[in-house]
């Protein structure tokens, strides 16, 4: 699973020009520009050909670092997202989220995918949280053996 972790976060590494967020989701509120001026934040959007060969059309994610009041609202806004799951894992520390993979109603016949992962929560790891949503025509199982 961090192997997962890992490499969807490399795949963030990749950037384009901003687009529309996710519609319909409350995570949409992270990716409105709010943290494009932003230091300690990193916004990551891919859509088109680099895609094709993940089965995906819209990679997006948002990594927030020092910031433990941003962590709580991000959490928030995962937590109503990942309700409407339709499939979930998730894992607590304390009683906060520390990780979560949400598979959500799909929308125009495409998968969507919500993963979270807060890193502050375990003092070994780096004090940041990350975001990532995908669409894609990609099935979960397709996900985890591209990012094994």
């Amino acid at each position: 699973m961090m192997k997962r972790i890992i490499l969807l976060i490399i795949v963030t590494c990749l950037a384009v020009p901003k687009l529309c967020a996710q519609e319909g989701l409350n995570v949409s509120r992270l990716f409105d520009g709010r943290y494009k001026k932003e230091t300690n934040a990193i916004e990551v959007l891919v859509k088109g050909r680099k895609l094709e060969p993940f089965q995906l059309t819209l990679f997006r994610s948002l990594t927030v670092k020092d910031a433990p009041k941003e962590f709580e609202r991000i959490e928030e806004l995962v937590t109503l997202d990942g309700a409407q799951a339709i499939d979930k894992e998730t894992g607590m520390i304390g009683g906060k989220l520390y990780y979560g993979f949400y598979r959500l109603p799909p929308k125009n016949e495409q998968y969507r995918y919500l993963f979270f992962r807060n890193s502050s929560l375990r003092q070994v790891e780096s004090n940041e949280v990350t975001v990532v949503y995908m669409e894609g025509y990609a099935t979960l199982e397709e996900l985890k053996q591209m990012f094994k």
